[in-house]
C-alpha cells in the first residue's frame, strides 16, 4: 500500500546487532505491501504524526522505539504469525495522515488480519474506529483512559474528543461503548449523564483496584480497543502525554492487554500517547512492549468458547428475580468464565433467540440477591 514507509535502516541495524536468535525479532515478517497478508495473524502499524496538539509534540518517535523494546523480547511458545508494515508517516495535511490509517485499518479487517497501531497520538483513535464502518455493525468499543474525551467543537470537527467524534460519526454502527480506568475529578458531570443516557459502560480506575479480573468480561466481546496511556500512573509510565499521579499499575495495564487478546472478536488494538521526549531511560517504551507481548500471548490462549444449552462444556444456572425475569447463566467449566442471557424485545427476536452477555460471577450473585444487574439492564435496553 501506498502510505506504508519501511522502518527506518537504523533501526533495522540495531535490532540485527541486539537481538537473540529467540527474540520476536527473529520470528517476524516484514513487508510494505498488501499482497498474501491472509497467513499473518497480527500486523504491527506505526503511526508517526503528532500534529494536531503542541501537546503531542514527540509522539511522532513512538512506534520505532517501542519496536527496539519489543522485537528483543523472547518469542512467545504459541505460534503467532506476525507481520511488521512499517510506518505511516506524516502527510501533507494530518488529514492526508487520517485517511491513510483508515484506509490501512480497514484493509487488514477485509483480510481478517487483526491490526496493532503504535505510537499515535490519541485523535487516531477515531481514526481506528472509522476503518470498521464497511465491515462491521453493532460494534462494541473498549477505551481505557484517565479522561473521557466527550468534548465537542462545533467550530472545528478535529478539535473535539475522539468520543465525541466516535458517537456522532454520520453512519451508526456504534452498539456499546465501555470506557473502563477513568479518574474522577478529571470528569464533568454531564459525561456521566451522557453515558447513563446511552447506556454505554463508564467504570472509574477505583472500581478495579485490587479486582482487575472484573475487567475480562469488558474485553471479551470488543471489537476494537484503544488503550491511552494516561490511564496508567505517570510513575509507570513517564513517557506520555497527559500524565497523572495516579492510574493503573504497569502490571495490571499487562494483564488488561493479555484480557485484549484473548477477546475472539477483536479485530484491533491501538496504544495511543506515548512520548518518548518525556520518557525516562525508555521505561515507558519497555512497558509498550511487554503489554503488546502479553497481548499475543492472549491471543495465542484465545478459544472458542461461545455458551449453548447443548455444550457439555458449561454449567447453566436459572435464576428468577421479582418473580417477572428469568435470567440464564452460562459458566464455562474449563476456563471458568460467564455470560448471561439477554432476550431479544418480541417484536424484534426474528427467532433470534438471545443475545449472550458476558459476565462474571458477581453478576450472578446479584441475581440471586433477586436484583438485576447492572450489565443486563444496559444490554436489554440497547436492544430495544
Amino acid at each position: 500500500m501506498e502510505f506504508l514507509k519501511p522502518i527506518p535502516s537504523e533501526i533495522v541495524q540495531f535490532l540485527a546487532a541486539n537481538c537473540s536468535t529467540k527474540s520476536i525479532y527473529n520470528h517476524t515478517s516484514f513487508t510494505y505491501n498488501f499482497e498474501n497478508l491472509s497467513q499473518f495473524q497480527i500486523a504491527i502499524l506505526g503511526v508517526c504524526d503528532d500534529r494536531l496538539n503542541p501537546q503531542f509534540e514527540g509522539s511522532a518517535l513512538a512506534a520505532n522505539q517501542i519496536r527496539k523494546e519489543f522485537y528483543q523480547l523472547i518469542k512467545h511458545r504459541a505460534d503467532v504469525r506476525l507481520v511488521d508494515l512499517g510506518n505511516i508517516e506524516a502527510g501533507n495535511t494530518i488529514n492526508d495522515t487520517y485517511f491513510a490509517v483508515r484506509q490501512t485499518i480497514e484493509a487488514l479487517l477485509k483480510q481478517k488480519v487483526l491490526c496493532l497501531v503504535i505510537g499515535a497520538s490519541e485523535d487516531f483513535i477515531y481514526q481506528q474506529y472509522a476503518a470498521y464502518e464497511s465491515t462491521h455493525f453493532n460494534m462494541n468499543v473498549l477505551l481505557t483512559d484517565a479522561r473521557v474525551a466527550l468534548k465537542f467543537d462545533d467550530d472545528n470537527e478535529l478539535n473535539s474528543g475522539y468520543l465525541s467524534r466516535i458517537i456522532a460519526h454520520p453512519k451508526n454502527y456504534l452498539f456499546n461503548v465501555a470506557h473502563i480506568g477513568h479518574q474522577s475529578y478529571f470528569v464533568e458531570p454531564e459525561s456521566y449523564d451522557a453515558f447513563e443516557r446511552m447506556n454505554f459502560d463508564m467504570l472509574r480506575l477505583g472500581i478495579f483496584r485490587n479486582k482487575i479480573k472484573d475487567i475480562e468480561p469488558f474485553c471479551r466481546n470488543a471489537d476494537m480497543m484503544a488503550f491511552n496511556m494516561s490511564a496508567i500512573k505517570a510513575a509507570d509510565a513517564h513517557g506520555q502525554n497527559t500524565p497523572s499521579a495516579n492510574g493503573f499499575l504497569g502490571e495490571e495495564a499487562c494483564q488488561i492487554a493479555r484480557y485484549a487478546g484473548m477477546s475472539n472478536d477483536l479485530k484491533s488494538f491501538g496504544i495511543y500517547n506515548v512520548n518518548p521526549k518525556n520518557d525516562l531511560n525508555n521505561l515507558t517504551s519497555q512497558l509498550v512492549a511487554q503489554m503488546l507481548w502479553y497481548f499475543m500471548d492472549g491471543l495465542g490462549s484465545r478459544k472458542t468458547e461461545y455458551p449453548t444449552k447443548e455444550s457439555n462444556d458449561y454449567m447453566v444456572y436459572y435464576t428468577s428475580i421479582q418473580g417477572t425475569y428469568d435470567i440464564t447463566f452460562y459458566k464455562n467449566l474449563l476456563s471458568d468464565r460467564w455470560w448471561m442471557e439477554v432476550p431479544y424485545p418480541k417484536d424484534r427476536s426474528n427467532n433470534k433467540g438471545s443475545f449472550m452477555v458476558p459476565c462474571n460471577y458477581s453478576d450472578y450473585q446479584t441475581a440471586l440477591a433477586d436484583e438485576i444487574p447492572d450489565r443486563w439492564i444496559k444490554a436489554f435496553q440497547k436492544l430495544i
